[in-house]
């Protein structure tokens, strides 16, 4: 009896045990030919994707800084008449690369000028983010491969120009072999991300264009137009150009082709002696006191030169200011507290980085503190823009601007606001709320000793024929040396017209044997283009 129980339960568990692996393998069956099935739907179809219809970038005028030419994408599927007509949309060298996609028989993307004519090829044709030459270059910015913002204006509203972007997706049946199956048409869906949104720069489409044809002679530079009063930037060049559809080009440059030399600090020389007279004239100095210039002025046992060590003999600061000495205001600024000269410097932007749009910003500079200051070799280095101070060419044009405005400060703006989707303004930028830093008297004597300086003074190269101007000039001195000849970096900055003025222009080079030669003519041309018969006109 007991045998017959033990084989039962024998028999009993080895049924169960066959029971157990049966389930098992039925379920393992199940779910291995379920995952087969997915896997093969999934192989049945392959899905192309790109994404388009990045927003715009605007001038003032509302007209387009980037654009303007129509490129196509191109979803391609591999065959002789896909073939036939890439080869005539496409260079030789670009078939090149065409020809190994062609090998693996799937569908892929490429980018053409001209559409391809072929039943396998299907054009999506789209706005060319930068044309051959693309005007503010530096400022815009560039992409990268992805579409991207890199830099400029394209980087800093990146989030605002992709967010009524456009994802196209061609979906293929294609076989295991991913072969599109024949008969089959393929699928095109597009999603469009939200509302597109483009920028409204301040800068102005025509006298950017200017701009840059009179700045084009200068190897290593950059020109500024600021509107007198406001501050907003109308043009902005930095040399040498470059194009943001060859960055490859620009990266190999030894010349530093994409660096915004309107936003980077330089040594800035006489120019800055203008800030030197105002906090002077602010302080109460006579400017009509005489000095004797022997072409030098012995501080502390140094002695800081004039160029060249000219001698400027019995001058007033009109003299000084139109001649460019340095001794006068050498000596001139020792009698004025260091303290009430930096608060002048800084309140007209010295020092001090300028967000110029949201997230896009210009270098501060460099400027010496009140420390530095007691040391008096660097108060005389100071006092004529030499020393430890920095400072860029947008900065310049803000101090200049800040005397064109009759004594007002305005920090430079290039942003305007955004346009909606038909291209129309839709959202304005806050306007920049201007400080007094200096009186109108004082405003007046600046704006005189700069006019002598464009007609009997250091100016003279760059005055322009037909309108009146009222500029300063500046060669400064860096310091570094190539060849055995000290680099120099050229000013000349001014406005115009001096009695009513509307624009302010900065113009600086890295090189240059003086600002009024190396500069000056650049701002003549950009002058004399704008107010071209203003000196035929009645006095109003």
């Amino acid at each position: 009896m007991r045998q017959t129980s033990k084989r039962i339960l024998i028999t009993f568990t080895a049924m169960l045990v066959l029971l157990t692996f049966s389930a098992v393998s039925v379920l393992h069956g199940t779910i291995w030919n379920s995952t087969l099935a997915q896997t093969a739907a999934e192989q049945q179809t392959l899905t192309l994707t790109f994404t388009s219809g990045r927003g715009a970038i605007y001038d003032r005028n509302l007209q387009p800084l980037t654009g303007g030419k129509t490129v196509y994408t191109a979803a391609v599927i591999p065959s002789r008449s896909s073939e036939a007509a890439l080869s005539r949309a496409l260079s030789v060298e670009q078939m090149h690369s065409v020809y190994d996609q062609m090998k693996t028989a799937a569908p892929f993307l490429t980018k053409l000028d001209v559409p391809a004519d072929s039943n396998d090829v299907i054009c999506f044709p789209q706005q060319q983010r930068d044309a051959d030459h693309t005007l503010a270059a530096h400022m815009v910015g560039y992409l990268d491969s992805s579409g991207c913002g890199i830099s400029g204006v394209e980087k800093a509203f990146n989030a605002l120009l992709t967010c009524g972007s456009v994802t196209t997706k061609i979906t293929y049946s294609v076989d295991a072999l991913r072969h599109q199956l024949p008969g089959e048409t393929p699928k095109v869906e597009k999603t469009p991300t939200g509302a597109q949104t483009g920028v409204v720069l301040t800068l102005d489409r025509s006298l950017q264009k200017l701009v840059e044809d009179s700045a084009a002679g200068l190897k290593k530079g950059a020109v500024v137009v600021l509107e007198a009063g406001t501050g907003k930037i109308l043009a902005s060049a930095s040399l040498p150009d470059f194009s943001p559809n060859d960055i490859s080009a620009a990266l190999q440059s030894e010349d530093g082709a994409l660096i915004n030399r309107v936003l980077q600090p330089y040594n800035v020389g006489s120019v800055f002696k203008l800030v030197s007279a105002a906090a002077a004239l602010e302080h109460g100095a006579n400017p009509n006191d005489k000095y004797t210039c022997t072409g030098s002025e012995t501080v502390d046992g140094f002695a800081f030169h004039c160029a060249s060590g000219e001698k400027h003999g019995c001058i007033t600061m009109r003299q000084a200011v139109a001649q460019s000495c340095n001794a006068y205001f050498v000596h001139l600024m020792q009698s004025i507290p260091p303290a009430q000269f930096l608060s002048m410097a800084r309140s007209l932007g010295f020092g001090i980085c300028t967000e110029i749009a949201p997230e896009m910003v210009s270098s501060s500079g460099t400027l010496p503190t009140s420390g530095d200051l007691k040391n008096k070799r660097e108060l005389a280095n100071f006092s004529f823009g030499q020393g430890i101070l920095t400072a860029t060419p947008l900065q310049v044009a803000a101090m200049v601007n800040a005397i064109a405005s009759g004594g007002l400060y305005r920090q430079p703006t290039i942003y305007a606001g955004q346009a909606d989707s038909r291209g129309q303004m839709s959202v304005h930028a806050d306007s920049r709320i201007p400080t007094t830093v200096m009186s109108r008297k004082t405003v007046a004597l600046l704006t005189s000793y700069m006019q002598t300086c464009a007609t009997e003074g250091t100016g003279t190269p760059g005055r322009p024929v037909h309108v009146q101007a009222a500029v300063k000039t500046a060669t400064a001195q860096t310091g570094h040396f190539t060849d055995g000849q000290e680099d120099l970096i050229s000013w000349y900055a001014g406005f115009f017209p001096a009695n009513a003025p509307k624009y302010v222009v900065t113009v600086m080079a890295e090189g240059g044997d003086s600002g009024g030669r190396t500069c000056g003519p650049v701002f003549q041309r950009i002058a004399d283009a704008l107010y071209p018969n203003e000196i035929d006109k009645p006095a109003k």
